[in-house]
């Protein structure tokens, strides 16, 4: 049975982001009505941050050379550090057991939402970083697709395209955990032309960007 695990990191109810991986979730269903769909909200229901009894667990997993699943979930020792864990493993549990990973992760000050990112720091541990001899590793074969907006225009051959440290960092982070090899990105750019009186005139461009985007959810989600 197919699963989807769809994530959300903006604040903003009705957001660009939220509304392109929601189409994509949409199609998704309709596509795999037999398929189960896990939504996790990062805004709404926040990861916490890593602690020091987290960065104890990795540490100690990187220094064993731990690479079975089965052994790192019961890598806790301390009372500490398996409240910590216990925080931390669900999610991992949830990226395992999902076939396509949709992560809806708006641009912020030229990077990602620090919701996304603190997800993201919980679930980079050592077993599922892919090996180096072989390029693989639990996570590798899964499809990922990135819902994302933009506020201004970041794209090859726009003049702040050397500014755009949300699709570079993603691409790196993901590659570390074998998600980069099937990675799509739907970028709706120029989401603030709609309320930034300097950016008005660029209104019509920031329609074309949202609905290329938004047919792209649907594909890809009906795919």
């Amino acid at each position: 049975m197919p699963t989807l695990l769809h994530l959300d990191s903006s604040p903003r109810r009705g957001s660009v982001s939220r509304r392109l991986s929601g189409e994509f979730a949409e199609a998704w269903r309709k596509a795999h009505p037999d398929g189960t769909h896990v939504h996790r909200d990062l805004a709404a229901d926040p990861v916490p941050h890593v602690d020091h009894a987290q960065i104890e667990v990795m540490h100690r997993l990187e220094t064993e050379g731990v690479r079975d699943l089965a052994v790192a979930r019961e890598a806790g020792k301390s009372a500490e550090e398996k409240a910590s864990w216990a925080v931390t493993w669900p999610l991992v549990e949830e990226l395992l057991a999902a076939d396509t990973i949709l992560l809806g992760v708006p641009m912020y000050n030229f990077s990602v939402p620090s919701t996304f990112k603190a997800w993201f720091d919980r679930v980079l541990i050592a077993p599922l970083i892919v090996d180096p001899a072989t390029g693989e590793g639990p996570l590798s074969g899964k499809k990922v697709v990135v819902a994302s907006a933009r506020g201004g225009a970041y794209g090859p051959g726009t003049p702040r395209q050397d500014s755009d440290h949300q699709e570079p960092y993603l691409k790196s982070a993901l590659a570390m955990v074998g998600l980069a090899a099937d990675l799509t990105f739907l970028h709706a750019e120029l989401t603030k032309s709609a309320h930034v009186p300097r950016l008005a005139g660029f209104k019509e461009l920031a329609a074309t960007s949202y609905e290329t985007a938004l047919d792209g959810a649907r594909t890809q989600g009906g795919a």
